[in-house]
Formats: C-alpha cells, sequence, structure tokens
C-alpha cells in the first residue's frame, strides 16, 4: 500500500500567532483575503474563521475595507519589526554579510507568514485605490529600505530587479506548500528545509550577484602599473 503523502494544512507560524480575539479577527482576515482576495472574502467567513461571532468583528471595524485595511497594517509592521532588528543588530558589519543576513531573516519570516505573498498576489495585481494605499504606507518603505542594503553591497547590480527575484524566491515555496508537499512528500516548514531554502536563496541570488560585482569591478592605477 502507497505511503500517503501528509500535506501541510496550515504552517505553524500563524498558529502560534493566534491568540487574543483581536489577533485572530486578524490573523483570518488577511488568510481570508490572501485565499479569496477583498471581493470574495466575507466578514462571516472572517469571523468563523476567527472563532468569534461576526458581530464583534462589525463591533471593532466598521467595514470591510476598514478590517482590511486594520489587517495589512498588522502583517506590514511585525515584517518591518523584524527585517529592523536584524538590520539594526548588524548595523557595524560590512553591507555583503549584512544583506545576506536580512535576506535569510526575511525567508523565516515568509515560512511563518505565507499569506503575506498570497495576499500580495491578489492586491499587487491590480492598480487601485487599496494598491496606491499599500503602497504609499507599507510598500515604498521597505521598498527603499531593501534597495539600499542591495546597492550598499553590489552597487552595479539593479536594486529593484534583486528585490522582486528575491521576493519571488524567499516566499514562494511556503506560498505553495500543498503543492510542494503533495510532489516532493517533504514539509516545507520543516526547520531544516526552512534553513536550506534560506541558504539557497543567498547562494543562487545574492552570492551570485557579489560574485559579478567582483569580476566587473576597475582594476585600481597601482595594479594596472604591476601587469
Amino acid at each position: 500500500m502507497p505511503v500517503r503523502k501528509r500535506v501541510p494544512r496550515t504552517n505553524p507560524g500563524r498558529r502560534k500567532r493566534l491568540g487574543a480575539a483581536p489577533d485572530r479577527i486578524l490573523s483570518a482576515a488577511l488568510a481570508a483575503f490572501a485565499s479569496r482576495g477583498f471581493d470574495g472574502a466575507t466578514t462571516r467567513e472572517i469571523a468563523a474563521d476567527a472563532g468569534v461571532p461576526q458581530g464583534l468583528v462589525t463591533y471593532h471595524y466598521e467595514s470591510k475595507q476598514a478590517l482590511w485595511e486594520a489587517a495589512v497594517d498588522w502583517e506590514f509592521r511585525a515584517l518591518a519589526a523584524d527585517l529592523a532588528a536584524a538590520t539594526d543588530a548588524l548595523r557595524d558589519v560590512d553591507p555583503a554579510t549584512r544583506l545576506r543576513a536580512v535576506l535569510k531573516r526575511f525567508v523565516r519570516f515568509a515560512a511563518t507568514h505565507p499569506e503575506l505573498h498570497r495576499f500580495m498576489v491578489h492586491e499587487g495585481s491590480h492598480d487601485g485605490p487599496r494598491l496606491r494605499w499599500l503602497a504609499d504606507r507599507h510598500l515604498r518603505p521597505l521598498f527603499e529600505s531593501s534597495t539600499a542594503l542591495i546597492r550598499a553591497a553590489a552597487p552595479r547590480a539593479d536594486a529593484a530587479h534583486l528585490h522582486y527575484l528575491v521576493l519571488g524566491a524567499s516566499s514562494h515555496l511556503f506560498a505553495v506548500a500543498p503543492e510542494f508537499a503533495l510532489l516532493t512528500g517533504r514539509d516545507p516548514f520543516a526547520p531544516e528545509m526552512v534553513e536550506a531554502q534560506a541558504s539557497a536563496v543567498v547562494d543562487a541570488l545574492i552570492d551570485t550577484a557579489l560574485a559579478r560585482e567582483t569580476r566587473t569591478r576597475p582594476t585600481s592605477t597601482r595594479s594596472r602599473k604591476k601587469i
């Protein structure tokens, strides 16, 4: 009899964040908007997933738009705080080491928050008031911080291009975790798998960019005289 492969239904990081009712509501809301989009998500389903009466959701949030904004703030502030802590702790190391470490930190965040990538696939695909609000409030500051880290380590790299390569490589595996588990029989949320993914992303993207930087660096006048 063939062994049935286990498919992860919910990542462990999200389960750990479910505590008090407000956090459960925001977590359920983000998951609903990530899986069904703004139009497809309903406060009734969000309340049921959070294990609270629907009236509690409508009491705290006057509209679905207000709930959407609160869930976005909740998630992106967690991301910003996590990356800021890593960046501050590495303030005195060289730019390349800092970039590698912050990227690995982001991969770990993506593993415990796979709904963020799913959410951005919905919202980032269509221009409109929600995307513009999201860009001005959260995406632009993160983009500017990310590209500044990249430029400090690899000035000749296309920082914007590398930023988006990193986003996809870091997040997609965890966003499609059931697919990966079905095809490989492996749990993408296992700690060793998360660390392997973090190392692979750094090796494939950052170290390649840094190696290209070294190859294209102009030869100094002193070095040319010795040749």
